[in-house]
């Protein structure tokens, strides 16, 4: 496989290291099979994009981390809460266009009510 994807798939098995998680629980974690967990990491396989999202997310790193083949950034992301998930999985059932609609209230509604806060602060 190419250089890539071997230097990603060192990368994904230090991460995984670090962060003291088996081989099987982070292919449960990314919705994918042992087997191809090893071959990743093996740098004999390349995952596509959403894959990458599924294994940074499992490893509670940002998915930019897992190509800072350079630096050794390393940053926890919070465990994401169940309702902040629920949210997530409805977006997700929604057509883009609806999508892009809905975040674009959030972040004006989130402006608003931080502007609010700070003139009742």
């Amino acid at each position: 496989m190419s250089d890539l994807a071997k230097r990603l798939g060192r990368r994904i098995y230090e991460f995984r290291k670090q962060s003291g998680l088996t081989q099987a629980t982070l292919a449960e974690r990314a919705k994918i099979s042992n087997e191809f967990m090893s071959a990743v990491e093996r740098g004999a396989k390349l995952p596509s994009l959403q894959v990458l999202e599924r294994i940074a997310g499992g490893l509670r790193v940002d998915l930019k981390n897992l190509f800072n083949f350079d630096g050794t950034a390393y940053r926890k992301l919070e465990p994401l809460s169940r309702e902040i998930r629920d949210v997530a999985s409805l977006l997700q059932r929604l057509p883009a266009e609806r999508q892009r609609k809905i975040i674009k209230m959030l972040k004006i509604f989130t402006k608003v009510n931080a502007d609010s806060n700070r003139r009742d602060g």
